[in-house]
């Protein structure tokens, strides 16, 4: 008697590997992305002008044309430092950005960075680490030229060194999320520049940057005072400016706590959208 053969079961089709991620390959992949972004900026001409040159430029156009002292016993290059230093920051971490964002959803650069064993949080991380690389050259390269070429003079506080610091590393981080944020919404780079442009000379004129706020009708301060730049300002003026130089300020004394708080309140509102943004974003999927 002929037994009929149990039927063989079907072999289950293989399960797809998963790419697994290496031990350290997020971080390097983060530094790789760093090193793009770096390499990028300084291959374009018109980003390394206008991020490092351009601030550095207008420190030494200052200090030459006006030479003089003005109240307070300090030349105009001292009293324009902390302004370029604060102009350097926006340029490059807001201008430039937001632009490079554009220009890379544009080109399809987002897309392909998608399909790769990358985890989307490492491209923010190395846009992070380039915008912190490249303010602190541009710092370095403000304070040591106007310190050695111009001969600034420089506080010599702690107090004002962290004071600085704090305010850099916020300013910092609120005009990085909004140029993350400013880019997703592009459709390229010609229109992030076209945007962002008159909004940054405006800016620049109407917080205390190029014009003294007490020179400004009192709406446009309390309207202006709003954003960021006007904050950022004062507070480098507060950390690199002699205490006497409280009394320009539209209140007549330094806002520390308040400066610190708008500026904070921007980078927690930029980060927010941001993250909303990129999800919305479908162009990298």
């Amino acid at each position: 008697m002929t037994t009929a053969a149990a039927p063989h079961a079907a072999p289950h089709a293989p399960a797809p590997a998963r790419t697994a991620q290496r031990p350290g390959g997020s971080a390097a992949a983060v530094m790789t992305l760093t090193r793009t972004s770096l390499l990028a900026f300084v291959r374009e001409p018109i980003a390394f002008v206008m991020g490092i040159l351009y601030p550095l430029a207008m420190l030494v156009l200052f200090h030459t044309v006006f030479p003089w002292r003005i109240n307070g016993g300090i030349t105009y290059g001292e009293y324009m430092l902390p302004v370029m230093i604060t102009m350097g920051v926006l340029m490059t971490c807001l201008q430039i950005l937001a632009i490079s964002v554009a220009s890379e959803r544009e080109t399809g650069e987002l897309k392909r960075l998608a399909v790769l064993p990358v985890p989307a949080w490492a491209y923010v991380a190395a846009k992070c680490l380039a915008n912190v690389a490249l303010s602190g050259l541009n710092i370095v390269v403000l304070i040591g030229i106007g310190r050695l070429a111009l001969g600034l003079s420089l506080p010599s506080a702690a107090r004002s060194w962290g004071l600085a610091a704090l305010a850099l590393l916020l300013t910092i981080g609120a005009c990085t999320a909004l140029g993350l944020a400013i880019g997703r919404c592009c459709p390229s780079s010609r229109a992030a520049s076209g945007i962002l442009t008159p909004i940054i000379i405006i800016l620049q004129f109407v917080s205390g940057l190029f014009l003294p706020l007490a020179q400004l009708p009192t709406w446009m301060v309390d309207i202006f005072s709003v954003f960021p730049v006007r904050w950022s300002a004062e507070l480098m003026r507060e950390a690199l400016l002699p205490v006497s130089f409280g009394a320009a300020e539209p209140t007549g004394a330094w806002e520390t706590g308040k400066g610190l708080a708008v500026v904070t309140a921007w980078l927690v509102g930029g980060v927010v959208a941001a993250i909303i943004l990129a999800r919305r974003d479908t162009v990298d999927r």
